[in-house]
């Protein structure tokens, strides 16, 4: 995530047209597949597209859907600065925009159909079982959050103040998992706050914005362990309970990355940001799956 500014917000009333610009950037896209074989969608968000051609302004943010044959069936190019979304079962997506501060519900078309005012950039998106959305974000002038919000946009819970946390996700025991990219802490809270479960030191000596920030993200993985992306280390680590790392990927193939997302076949899906690219990851770590020609991509999930 950079540094925003008020001038720079896209205007509602171009969302209401329905604006959409299908534009491609002077590097096209590459993808490849070797011995994976899936019949997913892959969901991107790329936050500043220009940044590959070095230009951070032009065009605006994307939000990118593509089948399973790499095609997109889904190219918005009007959000400006999206850094989270999810695409809901009735095609219409939730879109965290930093420049907005908020939380978009729009449609597949970009459509504006409901905004939540966040109150400060946010960083993750997760919509929950009962209809809420859990939102971590930070302000330059207001400590870091994690929020849960009503589909109205009430405030329902909240664990603040924190630094800069970058990832927050609500467990199947109600807990919420939260890395914060400036204390270089992941750690667990009970829905009173009280932390459960942490670690220390996944970072940089003196984290600081934005190439060298400590844990940006963090997953909860069905064998108990922790996925946890420092985009300050280059350094992508599955921690067990007790803190030790049990696999982990590094500079050698990753550079300031964000997400990391442990798939069901148990391979990683990775924003290699730094190498604008979004790319899976086998446990031995060959590649086995490449979307390159990105500017700065954000999150990626595979949608079945």
């Amino acid at each position: 995530m950079t540094h925003a500014t008020r001038d720079d917000v896209v205007e509602t009333s171009e969302f209401d047209r329905g604006c959409i610009l299908r534009l491609h950037l002077q590097e096209e896209p590459v993808s490849h597949l070797d011995g994976c074989s899936r019949v997913s969608k892959t969901l991107i968000v790329d936050e500043i597209p220009g940044r590959i051609a070095g230009d951070d302004d032009n065009p605006p943010g994307r939000l990118l859907l593509l089948d399973s044959s790499d095609q997109p069936v889904l190219d918005l190019h009007t959000l400006k600065m999206p850094y989270d979304a999810v695409l809901k079962p009735d095609g219409t997506f939730l879109v965290n925009l930093i420049r907005e501060r908020a939380v978009w519900h729009i449609a597949d078309d970009g459509e504006l159909l409901a905004r939540i005012h966040v109150g400060g950039y946010p960083c993750s998106l997760q919509l929950l079982d009962n209809g809420h959305v859990l939102v971590a974000g930070w302000d330059d002038d207001v400590p870091g959050f994690v929020r849960e919000f009503s589909p109205n946009g009430g405030l329902v819970w909240s664990i603040e103040p924190l630094r800069w946390p970058w990832k927050a996700e609500r467990l199947s025991n109600g807990n919420t998992l939260i890395a914060d990219a400036g204390t270089n802490r992941v750690f667990e809270v009970s829905p009173s706050g009280d932390e459960v479960w942490a670690v220390d030191n996944l970072g940089p000596t003196t984290p600081e914005l934005f190439d060298a920030l400590g844990p940006v993200y963090c997953r909860r993985l069905a064998n108990g362990n922790t996925l946890v992306s420092i985009r300050g280390l280059s350094r992508i680590v599955e921690l067990a309970p007790d803190g030790e790392p049990v696999w982990e990927v590094g500079a050698e193939i990753v550079s300031n990355q964000y997400a990391a997302e442990r798939l069901p076949n148990g391979n990683t899906l990775i924003c290699d940001t730094g190498h604008h690219r979004v790319i899976e990851l086998t446990p031995d770590k060959r590649i086995v799956w490449e979307y390159g020609g990105l500017g700065y991509p954000a999150k990626a999930y595979r949608i079945e």
